[in-house]
């Protein structure tokens, strides 16, 4: 089932999901703070600024809820001086669908409407109110494929793709549908932009890449397509959590958002941020494996680590992991890499 872009926004409306006839409603024009990490980053995600400020932002799981969850994005905010806030999807995930036993069974996949994401857009508020006067609010936002591996196992999931494409695809689209109600509400609630993930063509998942443009690409561009016309602000994130890539190009090079977060590998060999840009064309973010000495060395080791890879990096880089880091991750460790990312070109 290919789906045209036009043809998801008209599902979109007749499901109560309705995008708004002027996309820039949504986008927020406010001058901000002069000096503040808002202005700055804004300046670095304008394509003709000539902006030398070197943002820094590390993300870490807090697996909290409510205002628990918006005190430890405040005071992990504050403690490593991050550029940005980046809130976390901690919790929120499709309710497991044992009734989809076999591939013809996708058609069972509900929409679930905005109300189902209140206690994520509950959070979004309050960072909202508290922080969007001195830095831009991104939100995590899972792909079609790892919302709908939430309902069904993955293994399950992929058997059902290399089976019947078709009839996954018909869950797919409800899955993506799902989705756009959370984005909808999110950006009423103030958000700037979405960190968008990409997953699924791991060599380990769906490599097979006609499979992988008719069950996976194909939602995640009609999902990240709307997303870029209703906020501005957007980080595209390749996540190799579950497995490697054999190629960047042939499948992302094309998707939606205006940072690039790139891994630190491909086909099995290193991927470096110049690379990633001699692709993408667009600044870059990344370049510190989470589980390297970010996580464990100290804060002398993670200077020069991070002024390394940023004497390789192309002028316009986001110090960052290369997926989130873990909870033991130092503090500290995490402030010193943004810092040395802050002095280095300042």
């Amino acid at each position: 089932m290919k789906s045209s872009r036009r043809d998801f926004v008209k599902s979109a409306a007749f499901l109560g999901a309705a995008l708004p006839s002027t996309p820039s409603f949504f986008i927020n024009k406010s001058n901000p703070v002069k000096g503040s990490n808002r202005e700055l980053m804004m300046e670095f995600m304008d394509k003709d600024s000539r902006s030398n400020h070197i943002p820094g932002g590390f993300f870490m799981h807090f697996n909290k809820k409510g205002d628990e969850a918006v005190k430890a994005h405040l005071d992990y905010y504050k403690a490593t001086k991050m550029d940005f806030v980046k809130i976390q999807f901690d919790g929120m995930s499709l309710p497991l669908m044992p009734e989809i036993k076999q591939a013809s069974d996708w058609y069972q996949m509900p929409i679930f409407k905005e109300d189902f994401f209140e206690p994520i857009v509950y959070i979004i508020r309050k960072l909202v109110k508290e922080l969007k006067h001195d830095a831009l609010i991104l939100q995590t936002l899972y792909s079609p494929y790892q919302m709908a591996k939430q309902a069904v196992p993955w293994e399950l999931l992929v058997k059902h793709v290399y089976e019947d494409p078709e009839a996954v695809s018909r869950g797919m689209k409800n899955v993506t549908l799902s989705i756009l109600n959370f984005v909808q509400a999110g950006v009423k609630a103030g958000l700037d932009g979405f960190y968008t993930c990409a997953q699924g063509g791991e060599t380990n998942r769906i490599a097979d890449i006609q499979l992988f443009n008719r069950t996976i690409k194909n939602f995640d561009m009609l999902l990240y397509k709307e997303v870029n016309q209703l906020v501005q602000h957007n980080i595209l994130h390749i996540c190799d959590y579950d497995g490697n890539y054999v190629d960047f190009e042939k499948r992302f090079k094309d998707y939606p958002g205006q940072i690039v977060n790139v891994p630190l590998q491909a086909d099995g060999k290193d991927f470096s941020l110049s690379d990633a840009y001699q692709i993408f064309n667009r600044p870059v973010m990344g370049g510190m494996d989470r589980h390297g000495v970010i996580a464990n060395g100290t804060p002398e080791q993670v200077k020069k680590a991070t002024e390394k890879v940023l004497a390789a990096a192309p002028a316009k880089t986001i110090i960052s992991g290369n997926c989130t880091v873990a909870g033991t991750t130092p503090i500290e460790n995490l402030r010193t890499a943004i810092e040395v990312a802050h002095r280095f070109r300042g």
